[in-house]
């Protein structure tokens, strides 16, 4: 005797793969800078957690440079720092939507890149991404573990950054 319908276990793994493929959609399929905006802050929170991982498996720190049209990581060897070598999720990358910005901040202070330490950082760390009017905090505490924010609207667009420090090779 054959019996027919689905198993509850089948039920379950197609439900699981429609809530999964209507959350993209709701992120990726709903125009507007803050969706866009929050995808790059995920994308960065994510990277910015292997850099971590990294520093702490190599006892090497790492610095997070943006630099126009994206950003880099450059590691500490010996007294120079080079770009990050085996780790392919570190290499040089473009933002997703063009026109991102990014101002950073360590204890209060405005700064070019932000050092990621192979120990917990005792620094208060808040990137700032800008797309138009759309912002989006990233914040570390003193664990140094990256969070990203709420977006938020600003009262003006964010100011292009001239001052980027440029490493060499970009």
């Amino acid at each position: 005797m054959k019996k027919q319908g689905f198993t509850l276990l089948e039920l379950l793994v197609v439900i699981v793969v429609l809530s999964i493929a209507t959350g993209l959609i709701v992120v990726r399929g709903t125009p507007g800078k803050n969706n866009y905006l929050q995808a790059e802050a995920q994308k960065l929170t994510q990277i910015l957690r292997i850099a971590q991982q990294h520093a702490i498996l190599k006892s090497q720190e790492i610095r997070f440079i943006p630099v126009p049209k994206g950003y880099t990581f450059e590691a500490l060897t010996g007294t120079r720092w080079l770009p990050v070598e085996g780790e392919s999720m570190l290499r040089p990358r473009f933002w997703d939507n063009a026109g991102v910005q990014v101002n950073m901040v360590v204890d209060g202070q405005a700064v070019s890149f932000v050092t990621i330490e192979p120990t917990a950082g005792l620094n208060i760390k808040t990137l700032t991404l800008g797309l138009g009017k759309s912002r989006i905090n990233l914040s570390s505490g003193t664990g140094g573990i990256f969070k990203s924010g709420k977006p938020f609207e600003a009262t003006s667009e964010m100011a292009v950054n001239n001052n980027l420090y440029n490493p060499q090779g970009l």
